[in-house]
C-alpha cells in the first residue's frame, strides 16, 4: 500500500510472466483455446496474453522454453545500443553525423529510408 494524501491507495506492481504462466499459455494455444481464456487461466489480462503471444512467435510458433529465454535475455543489463550491435546501422548513422545530421534527424529519418528493415530503428539517445 502507498499513502498519497493520507489515503491508503494500492499500487499494482508489474509480475513478469513466470516459466509456468508460459507453459500455461502453450497449452492453451495447442489446445486452441481462446487467449481470453487463457488469460484468465493464468490470472492476467487478455493484452498481456496477446502480446506476449505475438511477441514470440505468434499462436502456430509460440513456445514456452524459447520465450522464457527470449524474455531473460531481453530482461538483461546492461544493453548494448543499437549502433553498437549492428555494423550497418554504425556506418549509416556516422555517414550522417560526419555531414551535420542531428541525431533526433537521423532517428526520424531511418524508418522513412528503410522502412522494411527493422535493424534501422534507433532512438536518438542510442546516437548521442
Amino acid at each position: 500500500m502507498i499513502l498519497l494524501f493520507g489515503e491508503e491507495q494500492d499500487h499494482d506492481v508489474r509480475k513478469l510472466l513466470t516459466l509456468a504462466d508460459r507453459e500455461e499459455i502453450s497449452r492453451g494455444l495447442a489446445a486452441g483455446r481462446r487467449l481470453c481464456d487463457i488469460a484468465a487461466v493464468v490470472g492476467r489480462d487478455r493484452s498481456v496474453i496477446s502480446r506476449e503471444v505475438a511477441r514470440h512467435g505468434g499462436r502456430a510458433g509460440y513456445r514456452a522454453g524459447p520465450a522464457e529465454e527470449a524474455a531473460r535475455v531481453g530482461r538483461s543489463r546492461p544493453k548494448m545500443f543499437a549502433v553498437d550491435r549492428s555494423p550497418r546501422l554504425r556506418e549509416v548513422v556516422t555517414g550522417l553525423l560526419q555531414i551535420g545530421w542531428s541525431p533526433a534527424s537521423i532517428a526520424g529519418r531511418l524508418p522513412r529510408l528503410y522502412p522494411t528493415d527493422e535493424t534501422y530503428r534507433v532512438s536518438h539517445e542510442a546516437i548521442s
